[in-house]
């Protein structure tokens, strides 16, 4: 199980990297073709905003793997031991109900929803369900990954720098 999950950290990692250097790219595209061609791109701007819908999303759920997301610890630090294994589980089933719910049966109704519209990006003439694609997506991997966080528990107290 631990192996299943390094490798799914692993190419989640190499996922947002590439999906960091190609908005990087595509932005330099569009600014170099504006000013320096005197051409705009017409396609640029829509990618760049699709990566960044993948890349925000993907991020959060990488950040919660890591347990590097935002959070109010303030309660959490000053708890008991029992408090915070209470305070753990509570938190973690929260997450992946939430996950559940919002992200995996949400995501995949609207992504439904869009593919039978036949909705369609203006430029590049990708079906919009796809860009919502990763919503369902997210939200599994963050009901994996609280599963994960419940069946081998950390209570220890990180300090943030």
């Amino acid at each position: 199980m631990n192996q299943l999950f390094s490798l799914l950290d692993s190419f989640l990692n190499r996922f947002l990297q590439s999906l960091l250097i190609l908005i990087t790219v595509v932005v330099s595209w569009q600014v170099f073709s504006r000013y320096v061609l005197g051409a705009p791109s017409s396609f640029t701007e829509e990618l760049a905003r699709f990566c960044l819908i993948w890349l925000t999303l993907l991020g959060c759920v990488f950040a919660y793997r890591k347990n590097s997301h935002l959070g109010l610890d303030m309660i959490y630090t000053q708890a008991t031991a029992t408090q915070r294994k209470v305070m753990y589980y509570f938190i973690h089933l929260c997450v992946a109900t939430f996950a559940l719910c919002v992200m995996v049966i949400g995501g995949y109704l609207l992504m439904d929803m869009t593919d039978q519209l036949g909705q369609s990006s203006a430029v590049m003439g990708i079906g919009i369900s796809y860009v919502y694609m990763v919503v369902p997506i997210s939200g599994i991997l963050i009901v994996l990954y609280a599963i994960k966080a419940m069946l081998t528990p950390d209570f220890s107290v990180e300090e943030s720098l």
